[in-house]
């Protein structure tokens, strides 16, 4: 995964001579992914509280998994540019603050949820159903900005 971004950066990079290095664009656009990762994890989070609020447990426990993958992910993906104990508090300090976000979008009220499923759900479903297209957005993204 890494060594497909950083291929694609160095090929587009090569030219000029006003872009940051390679490994720091690929930081960039593998933070981003995390991020991603992150946001959807905190979605997965806050669902699986609505449903077990409701008494759906069986559907909180497929939003409990899908919030831990996504967590998972997340993680692996930010030690891409990190040490493994700072990917750590990165990543559990980015699902903090998206979940704190989320709460105060419903009013930390689960009747609220369509606010954050309108915004979230189907970026989210996305990330979600595959990586590849994800990093290839942000290495995009990336190489736009520097262009």
């Amino acid at each position: 995964m890494r060594a497909l971004i950083t291929a694609i950066l160095a090929l587009v990079s090569a030219g000029s001579a006003a872009q940051p290095s390679v490994e720091a664009m690929t930081a960039e656009v593998t933070d981003n992914v995390a991020t991603e990762h992150a946001e959807c994890s905190a979605l997965f989070a806050i669902a699986q509280g609505a449903f077990l609020s409701s008494g759906k447990r069986p559907e909180a426990a497929k939003f409990k998994d899908a919030s831990n993958y996504a967590a998972q992910f997340s993680l692996v993906v930010a030690k891409q540019s990190r040490s493994q104990e700072i990917a750590t508090k990165v990543t559990l300090a980015r699902i903090e603050v998206s979940i704190k976000d989320m709460q105060k979008t419903i009013e930390y009220n689960y009747s609220n949820m369509s606010l954050l499923l309108s915004r979230y759900l189907e970026p989210c479903v996305q990330t979600m159903n595959g990586s590849e297209p994800l990093f290839q957005r942000w290495t995009e993204k990336i190489q736009q900005k520097y262009i």
